[in-house]
């Protein structure tokens, strides 16, 4: 086991609105499973080096970008970095998009998917990098405070956090706004944050038409789709956001 001490970007991309969701609706959980799985592996497929992924969590994920292997191109033009961040929100919401107009199924979270937004928390600081298998697990100070600003002031479901830090490192488009803030934390006191609310392509909420063949192949391929995860034969992210199945 080997520990090493680096400089580095932090960012949590979080699934934001479907906790609330769920436990209002009460949906089926192979259903809302699905759902947040098709959301992940969109996000997960994005996140490519230099980026890398630390761990899943839940309905997040956590992943980083070390000093050292900040690739040239982001230092001479921090808009590159930006844009590269931006374009998660980007994604996200094309797969929402294409959720929403293409899911055959009627039940409340299939019709709601709507409800789901991406926010991400950033910051930048230093971490102890310590090798176990082939995983880097990160630890100290710096690595918990992305996670406490999770929890925040901030009532619009779509925005990009950052600390100092990073808003003085990293450039973004200037189609967004950004707003100037403070977070309060029992334990870390007054964190210093600007907010940026990224312009992405508004949702198209209408379903699409579907012809009675590609409406009948919608059908059984979401019927088999959840009915593997209710089997166990797919496997599924432990998403902490979801109630148990035995759950009432």
């Amino acid at each position: 086991m080997e520990t090493e001490e680096k400089e580095m970007f932090f960012f949590i991309a979080d699934i934001s609105g479907y906790t609330a969701f769920m436990l209002k609706n009460q949906t089926d959980y192979a259903h809302g499973t699905l759902v947040i799985m098709q959301l992940m592996e969109c996000l997960i497929k994005k996140v490519s080096l230099p980026l890398e992924i630390s761990k899943l969590e839940g309905d997040a994920i956590f992943f980083y970008l070390t000093k050292e292997h900040m690739p040239k191109e982001f230092k001479a033009n921090p808009l590159l970095f930006g844009k590269k961040i931006i374009e998660l929100f980007t994604v996200f919401s094309h797969k929402l998009q294409e959720l929403i107009s293409s899911t055959p199924c009627k039940c409340g979270g299939c019709s709601n998917i709507h409800q789901l937004n991406l926010k991400i928390i950033s910051h930048y600081g230093k971490a102890a990098m310590t090798k176990i298998g082939g995983f880097q697990e990160l630890s100290g100070v710096d690595v918990i405070i992305p996670h406490r600003l999770l929890k925040n002031n901030i009532k619009e479901k779509r925005y990009l956090l950052m600390t100092e830090p990073v808003y003085h490192q990293i450039h973004l488009p200037s189609d967004g706004k950004i707003a100037e803030s403070t977070e309060q934390d029992k334990d870390l006191g007054t964190i210093h944050v600007f907010v940026y609310y990224p312009q992405v392509e508004e949702m198209v909420i209408e379903k699409k038409k579907l012809s009675p063949l590609e409406n009948l192949r919608g059908h059984v391929k979401f019927m088999m789709a959840t009915l593997l995860i209710k089997l166990g034969l797919k496997k599924i992210l432990p998403f902490h956001n979801l109630p148990k199945q035995n759950d009432k």
